[in-house]
């Protein structure tokens, strides 16, 4: 692929959009607007929120007020092609934005639309790609800096930061180091572009990850616990992790693989160093942080005071 002309004159300052929506996404608007003149950021509306569903602002837009910069809130960017706040830009850069954007408003920009994606594409395309890296065991993630194409996260890639994934990776600790990873991924590639040649993805080591629900959290006793574990550290807090008990969900937060008692079957439960223990396919997992149906998450041994699990799960 050739690169690209540059879209400003010798020395001027590029003229950029933001979209963007969660916490993640904040260090990069910060990287962009550190580097770049920001004409507009681009957020999901205020959502309501909590018990009293009050509305709370994105993250994203919380930032970018602090920067002074100014907030464009649609409930779609469907037809946005002619809205003023996206005209006179150089690029547009993206980051879990929360709306698949289509070409007419990938084609507004003079110089590129680029997409800042969680994962080393073309492994874990879609919408889930740190929780579907920790499921999976994969030794590294990272985040590509991709030109944007109409297909989903199937744009030719300019660059990659990597991460590697140690084996008690958590969701939580992986959402932390993204955004960071991210700014220097965008703060390298405006060092370089447009000079940055993109490279085409291999269709053939495409993988992909859907959009979470809470069915998916389901824990099945029936595989090894090594393999639950990979789970329950790739899906908590969101979706959440359970086990089936009594028609209702054990919420379980945190544990800590062992061999299965002698005797055991899958799905059996006892007791393990003062905490709740469940045999699994191969191994057992030991519930460190768990959480009964209408009570608050404890430690194992503060759940067995007063209570007991059922003799099976699942």
């Amino acid at each position: 692929m050739e690169s690209m002309s540059s879209p400003t004159e010798s020395g001027s300052r590029l003229r950029t959009v933001f979209m963007g929506t969660p916490e993640l996404a904040v260090p990069a608007l910060q990287a962009l607007a550190a580097a770049t003149t920001v004409t507009c950021v681009v957020t999901q509306p205020d959502r309501g929120a909590g018990r009293g569903r009050s509305l709370r602002p994105p993250p994203v837009k919380v930032a970018a007020e602090a920067l002074s910069l100014p907030v464009w809130q649609p409930e779609t960017l469907r037809g946005a092609e002619s809205a003023e706040q996206l005209q006179d830009a150089d690029l547009f850069v993206v980051m879990a934005y929360g709306e698949l954007l289509r070409q007419p408003v990938l084609d507004l920009p003079r110089g590129a639309c680029i997409n800042l994606h969680a994962s080393l594409l073309p492994r874990w395309r879609g919408a889930s790609p740190l929780q579907a890296v920790l499921r999976a065991g994969d030794e590294a993630t990272g985040v590509c800096v991709m030109g944007m194409v109409k297909a989903l996260d199937a744009g030719p890639v300019y660059l990659t930061e990597r991460i590697p994934l140690g084996p008690e990776a958590t969701l939580p600790w992986l959402h932390d180091e993204i955004g960071p990873v991210a700014a220097r991924a965008l703060s390298r590639f405006l060092d370089a572009w447009p000079e940055l040649e993109a490279v085409p993805q291999d269709d053939a080591l495409v993988t992909w990850c859907g959009k979470l629900t809470s069915a998916d959290g389901e824990l099945d006793p029936q595989l090894p616990a090594t393999e639950l574990a990979r789970q329950i550290r790739a899906y908590v807090p969101m979706p959440g992790c359970w086990f089936a008990c009594e028609g209702d969900r054990l919420r379980v937060h945190q544990v800590r693989v062992v061999d299965a008692p002698a005797g055991t079957l899958p799905g059996d439960t006892g007791v393990f160093e003062r905490q709740p223990v469940v045999t699994c396919g191969a191994g057992a997992l030991v519930l460190e942080r768990l959480q009964a149906p209408g009570a608050k998450a404890m430690d194992g041994t503060a759940f067995l005071n007063g209570r007991s699990l059922p003799a099976r799960l699942g």
